[in-house]
């Protein structure tokens, strides 16, 4: 406001008040009053005047001094000091010294006026930014309130704009956050939800001009005074402001630290400037709702976890439940009525079809379905590479399928179906069967529905091995140890890989000893390990830890083997097959990368792998850990090496090595000889050389032996 500019009722005024003179309408009647009243006195005898007149003077310079300030005194005080010398007291000796008088104590009274004047626009001004500061707390208080029990984030953001406008008396607001893709931009709310108004706008990229895509890529605030200025850096907002006529614009980021989450925006219809308390009100706002916003998000991180760990036991206790069941068959038959009603109710699928591969590989054919319209008299055969599960028993892959499509539905019992997935049942390697769900609701399944049905195929898989073997002969040693066994192995690239199996004959009961190597791609799994006992409950052990161990491995390559195997340990306190029985596991994990090759390792209670350099030196790779399915609190450890061309590693089971009691230390010594011996020879013969050294010599053996060993080349 420009100084001397008029005030409201058109007197003039003085913007900026001077410390020393104040209410200058005054000055002049003071003036004329001085010089009246001395004037009467003009002309009299000065010894008749008794001292009345400089009095009079006196109290009235003091009297301005203190209603217009000291400048104003002093100069009302030489003003009537002039009179008083010249025309009262006719230069009497010492009156002048009565006008210094006057001077000084006008001066003196208008400098503690002053003082005071100064002490009480000081408290005022305390007592306004106290009111402010006041008014300012309990509103943010508010919105803390409203914050506290927001949500979700649309919530939040209407109790924040509420706020906003109401505190600012804005005409408009809007809260803009990044979404899941750092680059783009979503109106999370605004004062006005009219899509018709909005548009495009309601996600947009952060590299469109906008104030708000501005505030968020600089993290500064915007404040604009006028519609001319508004328009002429974002003329987007013509498009956007309806019937509204923006003039100001407030825009804030909406940051917590240094991470700016978006921008909280206000409009003015009218020419505003915001002062810069209500600047400082706007941003801690828009930091509550910043706060407000981090919590809801960490709140959904949190459910979403609980939500997926939750899912994850509930899906490892079915898995137990279907393994479980399927262990407990006799036969395929009995095998897919006990598992497929499991299956069915754990997917929520409508229905549910075991199909198995011919001998010749040509075709398809349903061995078991539940939920479906099929006419069992006359199933369709599905010729390999038709429809959904022909591709998958062509290619071994799953398959989704969120909306099934004439192409997909071979069998009439798909022909009201929306919804698939499928996986490919292997035994010994090879593609055997498909087992697939279905759904009369489109986008019912997802990945992880494929990674649970290919759990069960996997269990189902080692299952019907064991039925088919079943059939053809009894339920003795040889029959078990051939189903939970692998039948055949698979090429490890860039690895030979030989393997080793003698059971023990003393006595006619089935052993615990088993071995495993599975994989796919850059990361592959070798498995050993032996169950507690002997007998038909050690064998279903033996092959429920195997299947289980492979499931629980397949879930995530890049999980800690410690992790897996506390799994393992978690999965067989539960199983009722246990009992007082524990048993030991070895897992090595190769990851290939490039032309490297690393192993890593972890001991449960089993003997560590004995790593076999090109040049003939050994090392162990593996620290000691806990016994498995005895204790829920167990101690494990990962270890790692590096093998080079011409490196192997060798997995054994403690059958290999105990010779006899009296010479408990024997059967490591020759072990260790027979694998330096053979270092410079393929897999095939290092196995060759280990059985002919340790396991030959001592003819029937009193316990199983099981050695794997996987060299680089």
């Amino acid at each position: 406001m420009d100084r001397g500019g008029p005030s409201e009722d058109g007197t003039p005024r003085i913007a900026r008040v001077s410390r020393w003179a104040w209410n200058v309408r005054l000055i002049p009647g003071f003036l004329l009053a001085q010089v009246a009243l001395l004037l009467l006195f003009a002309g009299k005898e000065p010894g008749s005047l008794q001292g009345v007149p400089g009095s009079i003077g006196v109290l009235i310079a003091v009297t301005t001094a203190l209603l217009c300030g000291p400048l104003a005194g002093a100069l009302v005080a030489l003003v009537g000091g002039f009179v008083f010398v010249s025309l009262v007291t006719d230069f009497a000796p010492g009156s002048p010294y009565s006008v210094i008088l006057w001077v000084v104590a006008a001066s003196g009274a208008g400098v503690i006026a002053a003082r005071l004047r100064q002490s009480d626009r000081e408290r005022a001004t305390a007592t306004a930014r106290e009111r402010l500061a006041a008014n300012q707390l309990h509103r943010l208080q508010a919105v803390t309130g409203s914050l506290s029990s927001a949500m979700s984030p649309e919530e939040v953001a209407t109790a924040v704009i509420s706020a906003a406008v109401a505190a600012l008396r804005a005409d408009a607001g809007g809260l803009t956050v990044r979404t899941d893709d750092p680059a783009t931009l979503k109106v999370l709310a605004s004062s006005t939800d009219d899509p018709s108004i909005l548009g495009d706008w309601r996600e947009y990229s952060i590299d469109r001009p906008s104030p708000a895509s501005e505030i968020v890529r600089s993290g500064k605030p915007i404040f604009i005074e006028s519609r001319r200025e508004l328009l002429g850096r974002f003329p987007m907002v013509k498009r956007i402001e309806g019937d509204q006529r923006f003039g100001a614009f407030a825009g804030v980021p909406v940051r917590l630290g240094d991470d700016t989450m978006g921008a909280l925006a206000l409009g003015f219809t009218r020419d505003h400037m915001v002062p810069p308390e209500e600047r400082g009100l706007l941003t801690a706002v828009a930091h509550q709702a910043a706060i407000a916003l981090q919590r809801i998000r960490f709140e959904e991180d949190e459910r979403r976890a609980r939500a997926t760990a939750e899912q994850a036991q509930d899906r490892l206790r079915k898995l137990q439940a279907v393994t479980d069941a399927a262990n407990a068959a006799i036969g395929l038959e009995d095998m897919l009525r006990s598992v497929l009603p499991l299956v069915t109710e754990a997917m929520r699928a409508d229905g549910m079809s075991f199909l198995l591969l011919s001998d010749d590989g040509t075709t398809l054919t349903v061995q078991a379905a539940l939920g479906l319209e099929e006419d069992r008299s006359e199933p369709t055969p599905i010729p390999v590479e038709a429809g959904a599960s022909g591709r998958i028993a062509a290619t071994g892959r799953p398959l989704v399928i969120a909306d099934l499509t004439p192409e997909d539905v071979i069998s009439q019992a798909l022909r009201r179906r929306r919804s698939y997935v499928g996986v490919p049942i292997r035994v010994a390697g090879r593609v055997a069967g498909v087992l697939h769900a279905s759904s009369a609701r489109p986008s019912a399944f997802d990945h992880g529905d494929a990674d649970f049905l290919q759990s069960v195929a996997d269990s189902l898989a080692g299952t019907l091995d064991r039925a088919r073997l079943f059939d053809q002969r009894d339920r003795m040693a040889t029959a078990l140890e051939r189903a939970l066994l692998p039948m055949s192995l698979p090429r490890v690239p860039g690895f030979e890989v030989a393997t080793m199996y003698r059971p023990s004959h003393f006595g006619d009961e089935v052993g615990g000893d088993f071995y495993d190597v599975f994989g796919e791609g850059d990361v592959w799994y070798v498995a050993i390990g032996d169950v507690c006992g002997k007998g038909p409950d050690a064998a279903a052990i033996m092959g429920m830890t195997r299947i289980a161990l492979r499931s629980i491995a397949r879930e995530d390559d890049r999980r800690p083997l410690t992790e897996v195997l506390r799994q393992l340990n978690g999965f067989l306190l539960e199983s009722e097959l246990m009992g007082d029985r524990f048993c030991t596991v070895c897992i090595a994990r190769i990851d290939l990368t490039g032309d490297a090759a690393t192993i890593t390792t972890c001991l449960g209670g089993h003997p560590p792998p004995i790593l076999v350099r090109g040049d003939g030196q050994l090392a162990q790779v593996g620290q000691p850990g806990s016994l498995l399915g005895l204790f829920e609190e167990i101690t494990l450890h990962e270890s790692t090496a590096v093998l080079r061309v011409g490196d192997g590693v060798a997995l054994y089971t403690d059958g290999i090595t105990e010779l006899s009691v009296e010479r408990p230390d024997e059967g490591d010594r020759l072990l260790r000889i027979a694998l330096r011996t053979a270092c410079d020879e393929d897999a095939a013969e290092i196995v060759k050389t280990v059985e002919r050294t340790l396991v030959e010599p001592r003819g029937e053996l009193r316990d199983d032996a099981a050695l794997v060993v996987a060299k680089r080349v």
